[in-house]
């Protein structure tokens, strides 16, 4: 539409046409939908699917005799859908998408719930549709003239009769219904019977016949470990893990305008180059950091075995000495020894002896120092520095930055004016002069001059209408960076070091050194007074006994000590240690080397990275909040501030890689987060084994012989009645 103080030209579209021919098509459309509607298969595919499942409760009826059923109430027996098909029972089924039906789900169980009562499950799984049907089956026990057979009841008068070798007497009538004659003959061949009022009696011999039915079934097993698929034995195992493949949504392309420049220079920016450079371990308080993990350290409870004491045969146990004690030998007249002191008396020597001073040293493995019972080492520990910048600076690296921003100074440009036509008005006061457009009377002109704009009438006036382009340009400071209309300067320090140090191998921190202790080797000497001889713990000193002449004395034999007329002799008992064992706290493991418990958690994990500028580009700020710029020497032309984009005459187009939406793996591995872990399937045969099983069907007839049976030698006399009209 354009307009001026008179006159308005409108240009449009019918909508009223358009909304009555769309509500004309959809009502058309409603009447094909009416006239002819969708055929509805649902109830044909549902009819397909019941007379499969019917099939197959009809084929497992016939199947499970007396001697497959379960033995146990609570006992159960299955087969599934492919066993069946593989025995030759019945043909594969497909679902109404012409897809064959699951053949290892579906499948036909029979549970024993009573002595002879018995549960159907028919299972049926083919795609969407998946249901089961239960029937209740039962077993009776009949006899007839000495022989009882057991008939399994499906409920529809059908029934398998098994031999269950009972045979017991009885007298019930049976009547044959095979295709033999009846004969009427007496015991010795001849016919014989009564008739009274046109009714005719008659006593016919049957004659029992057997018949052996074997059955075969073939039984397929597997190992341990394995599972059973029809003929087959699958197991699946779990090999390497390899990194996952991803997949990107769509790259995504986004279309700016380009900047124009027309005198400065103009800074463009790119991403940070983001690039990993490690992980820092870190621990909780009162742990130490070992590799990835952190171990809280205590000293386990030390419980010393306990000592005991063991004397030889003989002797009596008195603490830690053995004592025995027997007759001293008597000398009567002639002279004797005697020792002071507590020797012992050995001829005419005496001998004391005591234990030995014990002393103990301790020594320490290569490279470790002794401190009392203990060894350390001091090793230097591991270094990991780290920056900080002081307020208001960002670190990149061991460098520390900081910007600061001023307006740039605002420079405005117009371009030449530009005729942008002939306007007409029937006021003369239109003309104005703006900034970038004016308009500028041309003068009086009448309507049949000016023509169809005008109207051709009344007196117009004719304008011209100009326009120009504006442009602002900016500039900074000496030692400023401009982007867009601010300019930017960063001042760069050095940034604050700050070393931490860990230690490895279980050490403990102090300062930059590692401390490792452990327990030193003790090494036990023993040593002796003066005047005594050292016999391994024991020290002896040997001296002259006194010699007492012309009275009774009496004398040790084998070293013992004289009392009165007794002798004893000790010795030290053989002491035998127990064991030392170690406990810990609660959480905490006790480790054998150290002799320490051990709390071990996994150290708190993180990734470092580094950033980093493209080259040309400066970098400001620190991490991720790094940016990367880079001024370009200004011409008139259109740029792209954005490094990434493309400029394409006045636009900017930059590609945009799409996210990550999903992980894939290749064929026969499983997806695991961001891991393919490989599933392998081991498939071997199964181990074929044959079961027969052996029942008999029993069979009364007129005839003494029957092709295919064998006669039993049991017969019975049946009666039959007839009219006059029948015979």
């Amino acid at each position: 539409m354009y307009d001026n103080d008179n006159v308005t030209y409108k240009v449009g579209i019918n909508w009223k046409d358009i909304i009555i021919k769309v509500i004309i098509l959809a009502l058309f459309i409603l009447l094909l939908l009416w006239l002819f509607p969708k055929a509805n298969l649902d109830v044909f595919y549902d009819s397909i699917y019941s007379e499969n499942i019917k099939t197959m409760k009809d084929a497992a009826r016939n199947y499970y005799t007396v001697d497959r059923l379960p033995a146990n109430v609570g006992d159960q027996t299955s087969m599934t859908l492919k066993e069946m098909i593989d025995n030759k029972m019945l043909i594969r089924f497909t679902d109404k998408d012409g897809q064959t039906c699951d053949e290892t789900t579906s499948k036909v169980e029979v549970t024993k719930i009573a002595d002879d009562e018995y549960t159907l499950k028919v299972q049926l799984n083919c795609g969407e549709q998946q249901d089961y049907i239960l029937e209740t089956i039962g077993c009776t026990t009949v006899c007839s003239n000495g022989t009882c057979t057991t008939v399994i009841n499906n409920g529809d008068n059908s029934s398998t009769i098994a031999n269950n070798n009972n045979n017991q007497s009885n007298n019930t009538t049976g009547i044959s219904n095979d295709d033999s004659v009846t004969e009427r003959v007496d015991s010795d061949g001849t016919e014989t019977g009564s008739v009274k009022d046109d009714i005719y009696t008659v006593k016919t011999i049957l004659y029992q016949h057997k018949k052996a039915i074997v059955t075969t079934k073939t039984v397929y097993t597997c190992p341990s470990g394995y599972t059973k698929n029809g003929t087959k034995c699958i197991k699946k195992t779990t090999g390497a893990t390899i990194d996952a493949t991803p997949v990107y949504n769509p790259d995504q392309v986004i279309t700016t305008d380009a900047k124009y420049n027309y005198t400065g220079d103009y800074t463009v920016s790119a991403d940070p180059i983001k690039k990993e450079v490690g992980t820092d371990y870190t621990c909780p308080s009162g742990y130490t950091l070992n590799g990835a993990y952190c171990i809280k350290y205590t000293n386990a409870t030390e419980h010393k075995g306990e000592t005991t004491y063991t004397c030889p045969s003989g002797y009596t146990k008195n603490g830690t000495k053995c004592v025995k004690t027997y007759d001293a030998t008597k000398k009567t007249g002639s002279g004797s020894y005697s020792c002071p002191s507590g020797g012992t008396l050995s001829g005419s020597k005496c001998t004391i002896t005591s234990n030995a001073s014990a002393s103990t040293s301790y020594t320490c493995p290569s490279g470790y120092t002794k401190n009392g019972t203990s060894c350390y080492k001091v090793y230097t520990a591991s270094g990991s520095t780290t920056y900080s910048c002081p307020s208001g600076y960002t670190r990149s690296g061991s460098t520390c930055s900081k910007t600061t921003s001023v307006a740039a100074t605002a420079h405005t440009s117009y371009g030449g004016w530009v005729n942008q036509g002939t306007k007409y008005y029937t006021s003369s006061s239109k003309a104005y002069t703006g900034t970038t457009s004016k308009l500028v009377l041309q003068g009086a002109i009448s309507g049949a001059t000016c023509g169809s704009p005008c109207g051709n009438k009344g007196i117009w006036y004719k304008y011209i209408y100009y326009t120009r382009s504006q442009s602002t340009s900016y500039t900074c400071p000496s030692g400023y960076s401009r982007s867009g209309s601010t300019c930017y300067k960063t001042t760069t320090i050095s940034a604050t070091a700050n070393t931490k140090y860990s230690c490895p191998s279980g050490g403990s921190l102090s300062g930059n050194k590692c401390t490792i202790t452990s327990s030193a080797t003790a090494n036990t000497t023993y040593s002796c007074p003066s005047g005594y001889s050292k016999n391994g713990t024991k020290c002896t000193k040997t001296y002259n006994a006194t010699y007492n002449s012309g009275s009774t004395s009496y004398t040790c034999p084998n070293g013992g000590t004289l009392s009165g007329t007794k002798c004893t002799i000790t010795k030290d008992a053989t002491a035998s240690t127990g064991q030392t064992t170690y406990t810990c706290p609660s959480g905490y493991t006790y480790n054998s080397s150290t002799k320490k418990c051990e709390m071990k958690i996994s150290a708190t994990a993180t990734k470092k990275y580094s950033y980093s500028c493209p080259t040309g580009y400066t970098a400001s700020g620190e991490g991720e909040n790094m940016k990367c710029t880079k001024t370009v020497k200004g011409e008139n032309k259109y740029y792209c501030e954005d490094s990434d984009a493309v400029l394409n005459g006045t636009k900017c187009i930059k590609t945009v890689k799409g996210d990550i939406k999903n992980y894939t793996c290749p064929n026969g591995y499983t997806l695991s987060g961001e891991k393919c872990i490989k599933q392998t399937t081991v498939t071997i045969d199964a181990t074929v084994s044959t079961k027969k099983s052996t029942s008999y069907q029993y069979k009364w007839s007129e005839k003494s012989y029957l092709e295919g049976w064998t006669f039993t030698g049991k017969t019975k006399t049946s009666t039959k009645t007839y009219t006059a009209g029948q015979r």
